[in-house]
């Protein structure tokens, strides 16, 4: 496990991922509707960096360009030191709905059929699947079919699944946004053990301040769209304890920076 004096040494050599000056929009009916303006950060090896805003901003715009799925309209995105971004095992995603599962696969099945897409053998495949269902908790649900799933153990194996590609980034697009308050805590706690023990370097989307301390290390926090990157805030350890006066400081940072635009921002809006 890094701690954070660790992560932040990390940075005295080379960004994982670096977005400088980005622009991405949509083309419709011949028009560009831009929904990110100007976007710029750094994610470091090891970390989990928050994307935090208000809904349509352009948080999973930008998380789409980062795994290859769009191509900005302007400036640039490195990953590992390269710009051709096409969709790869080295950035695997996780998506906030329940049905990216294949139903009519079982749970270990699932988990093992990326990697017999990317060439592992059956028996390979199906070891090392069953070491990650294991590792996300569902040893005891490995020969079950998704249908007889709850949503939080369908986001598991959907975790479990991402991990097993072993990719240098985890691309999370709110995962745990459908789920109920208390399944939702419970994966976060779980997101970071498991985090913890593979010391994967993690790009989460979030609309929820809350969250955004729960699980980061560092927040970036997105204004409107078309959307610019309002701060990059150091938040590890913020979350240690919910009741304290560090967690109750950065959290009201973190509502005065949304409400920048002269909005009214109440903490309940983005839990």
């Amino acid at each position: 496990m890094l701690d954070t004096r660790e992560k932040q040494g990390l940075r005295c050599g080379y960004p994982l991922l670096s977005v400088e000056n980005v622009k991405l929009g949509y083309r419709v009916n011949g028009h560009t509707n831009v929904a990110v303006g100007n976007a710029g950060f750094q994610v470091w090896p090891g970390e989990k960096v928050m994307l935090l805003g208000p809904s349509g901003c352009g948080k999973s715009t930008l998380l789409k360009a980062v795994a290859g799925f769009l191509e900005p309209e302007d400036g640039v995105i490195s990953f590992a030191g390269r710009q051709d971004l096409r969709p790869g095992p080295d950035r695997a995603v996780v998506f906030q709905e329940f049905d990216q599962l294949f139903p009519w696969r079982t749970v270990l099945e699932n988990v093992a059929y990326p990697l017999r897409a990317t060439g592992r053998s059956r028996d390979e495949a199906s070891e090392k699947a069953r070491r990650f269902v294991e590792l996300t908790g569902l040893s005891h649900a490995v020969d079950r079919y998704p249908h007889q799933l709850s949503g939080g153990m369908k986001q598991r194996v959907a975790i479990a699944r991402a991990l097993a590609l072993e990719p240098r980034m985890l691309l999370m697009d709110e995962p745990f946004g459908s789920l109920d308050a208390q399944t939702r805590a419970r994966l976060q706690k779980e997101l970071n053990e498991v985090t913890r023990r593979t010391e994967v370097t993690v790009l989460f989307v979030t609309h929820s301040i809350q969250e955004a301390l729960v699980l980061g290390d560092r927040v970036v926090v997105l204004g409107h769209a078309p959307s610019e990157v309002r701060e990059v805030l150091e938040v590890t350890g913020a979350a240690g304890d919910l009741d304290s006066k560090r967690f109750a400081w950065t959290r009201r940072q973190l509502c005065n920076l949304l409400a920048e635009d002269g909005e009214e921002v109440d903490d309940a809006v983005f839990e």
